[in-house]
């Protein structure tokens, strides 16, 4: 796919969190849809942190989504704020990937925990076994290290698969890893040219004093286009060869007649914090990470898709490049 405006955002506000040190992985050369002028205002209204001059910024020759247009590399675009090592991983050498491997099958050990951090631009939606994959990127991750994944919920669009966001929640949970933080993003009209708005995915549950957690991922709007957007955090215990069990159909389900209908038990804690999916949920949901969007990016949207369920939350908008620098530089006044 690439790396849009609103996702370049998300990863610069992922940097000023904890710094992206070390090693980069990107699966497959992502094409960044931003011009050098672009691409140096974002890093400094986002890090408030000056960078190289535009002039000296690579462009990308190389990716298709780079045809006719003047964008620079993902490598130049992380190297704008970080210095770590950049490395691409593909099927092939296509777009000049420096390994060569098929997250559908083992990867060789020598790749195993190597890598800071990694980027998965719209991959799983792509492969055939994208259980198998999300292992291998779990695998490919040193322990501290972090994922950040974009890829299709619906499936309007020429992908493999169209992800729930909780397949990502419940893969990073059962694996025990220290932070997953899922946000659904929605659009109309042309990704690059729409603004997106976000919903946070939040299973855990705490009102009138209680803590419950409901694992589903419920109902929203289906016409617009969107995306499951994930940040996980390995920590030093965390497996990757787990498999997760859709929420209904876990042993620690229970269910109730209620108005004639027979419906699931909300989870609760600390009865049930020996699940390991509560466990995790509860780690996730008191995560330190700060709230990706502040109050003033919430934009008024319709109410049809305003609100999807207690577990999904509208928490705010990204706008196209041109449009979230002014409105930087107006709320900055």
């Amino acid at each position: 796919m690439g790396i849009f405006s609103q996702i370049a955002v998300v990863l610069l506000r992922e940097h000023r969190y904890r710094p992206i040190t070390g090693s980069i992985l990107s699966i497959g050369r992502q094409t960044v849809f931003l011009s050098p002028e672009e691409s140096v205002a974002l890093v400094q209204h986002e890090l408030g942190a000056e960078t190289q001059q535009a002039a000296d910024v690579e462009i990308d020759t190389s990716t298709r989504g780079s045809i006719r247009s003047r964008y620079i590399t993902d490598r130049a675009f992380y190297s704008l704020f970080s210095n770590a090592q950049y490395h691409c991983l593909d099927v092939s050498s296509y777009e000049g990937a420096d390994l060569v491997a098929d997250l559908c099958q083992p990867l060789p050990p020598s790749i195993n925990e190597r890598f800071d951090f990694i980027i998965d631009g719209s991959t799983l939606d792509n492969v055939f076994d994208p259980a198998m994959a999300i292992r291998n990127l779990a695998q490919l991750l040193k322990p501290g290290g972090r994922i950040l994944q974009f890829n299709h919920a619906v499936r309007r669009h020429y992908v493999y698969v169209g992800f729930a966001l909780c397949w990502f929640h419940d893969f990073y949970a059962i694996n025990a890893f220290d932070d997953c933080q899922v946000y659904l993003a929605q659009w109309d009209e042309q990704r690059h040219r729409a603004r997106w708005d976000f919903y946070h995915y939040e299973p855990m549950r705490e009102e009138d004093g209680k803590t419950s957690y409901f694992g589903e991922d419920r109902y929203y709007y289906p016409w617009r286009d969107a995306l499951a957007v994930v940040i996980a955090e390995k920590g030093p215990n965390s497996t990757w060869t787990r498999s997760p069990i859709q929420f209904e159909y876990r042993n620690a389900i229970t269910f109730e007649e209620r108005d004639g209908t027979r419906e699931i038990v909300r989870q609760t804690v600390p009865a049930d914090i020996g699940d390991p999916y509560v466990a995790s949920a509860l780690r996730f949901h008191r995560s330190r990470r700060p709230a990706l969007f502040s109050p003033m990016e919430k934009v008024s949207i319709p109410s049809e898709f305003l609100h999807y369920s207690p577990e999904t939350v509208y928490c705010g908008s990204l706008f196209p490049i041109d449009q979230h620098l002014r409105r930087r530089e107006r709320n900055a006044v």
